[in-house]
C-alpha cells in the first residue's frame, strides 16, 4: 500500500476501534460482542474441526448469515494464532468487506442445489479467487492493528456446537474440492 492510503487506512482503523467498547481484562468474545451490536445480530464464534481444516486449506472465514454472523476459526493450530484468525474475520467484519462483481446463481444453483444461492455466495465472498488482495491487506492490518490496542494475548473459544461446525465442514470441503482450494499458503 502506498504511504499515503496507509494513512487514511489506518486513520480509519483507529476510528473503527475507537467506537469499539471493549471490557478489561480484553477477551475475544467481549470483541466479538462489540463487533456485532451495531449490527444488531448475533456474531458466533464457531472452531473448525481439527481433521478437516488442512486438507481444504482453510482457516478461518466469516458467513453473513441473514439473521446471524458466524465466524470460523482451525483448532489445528496455536491459541495465539486462533485469536488472530478470529481478529482477522472480525476484522473483515469491521471494513464491511464484500465479493468483487456478481455472483453466477445460476451455476451456484447448478452445483448446489440444495443451498440458497446468495449463501452460497456469501460462504465464496473472499475465497483467494474472488477477493482482493487489497482486502486480504487490509483485514491483515486491522487485525494487527487491533491485537496492538488491546494489548492482550486472548484466547479464543467456541460458542456454537460442533455439529454446526461439522455441517459447515461438510460443506466448505465441497467448495474446496469445486474450487480448488489447496493448502494452507491460500488460508484466510
Amino acid at each position: 500500500m502506498e504511504e499515503r492510503y496507509w494513512r487514511r487506512f489506518k486513520a480509519r482503523c483507529d476510528s473503527l476501534i475507537g467506537q469499539l467498547d471493549v471490557p478489561r481484562p480484553f477477551r475475544i468474545e467481549d470483541l466479538a460482542a462489540a463487533v456485532a451490536r451495531p449490527r444488531g445480530r448475533p456474531l458466533r464464534l464457531i472452531p473448525l474441526p481439527g481433521t478437516q481444516t488442512t486438507g481444504a486449506g482453510i482457516c478461518g472465514v466469516w458467513i453473513a448469515l441473514a439473521d446471524a454472523d458466524h465466524v470460523y476459526y482451525s483448532v489445528v493450530t496455536s491459541r495465539v494464532h486462533q485469536v488472530h484468525i478470529v481478529l482477522h474475520e472480525l476484522a473483515h467484519i469491521l471494513l464491511d468487506h464484500r465479493q468483487d462483481g456478481e455472483p453466477d446463481h445460476d451455476g451456484l444453483r447448478r452445483l448446489f442445489p440444495d443451498l440458497d444461492p446468495a449463501t452460497v455466495a456469501r460462504l465464496l465472498a473472499r475465497d483467494r479467487t474472488r477477493s482482493t488482495t487489497g482486502q486480504e491487506e487490509e483485514a491483515e492490518l486491522l487485525a494487527s492493528l487491533l491485537w496492538q490496542h488491546f494489548d492482550a494475548a486472548p484466547a479464543a473459544l467456541p460458542t456454537a456446537s460442533r455439529k454446526s461446525a461439522d455441517t459447515l465442514t461438510l460443506a466448505w470441503c465441497t467448495f474446496a474440492d469445486a474450487y480448488e482450494w489447496r493448502g494452507p499458503s491460500e488460508a484466510v
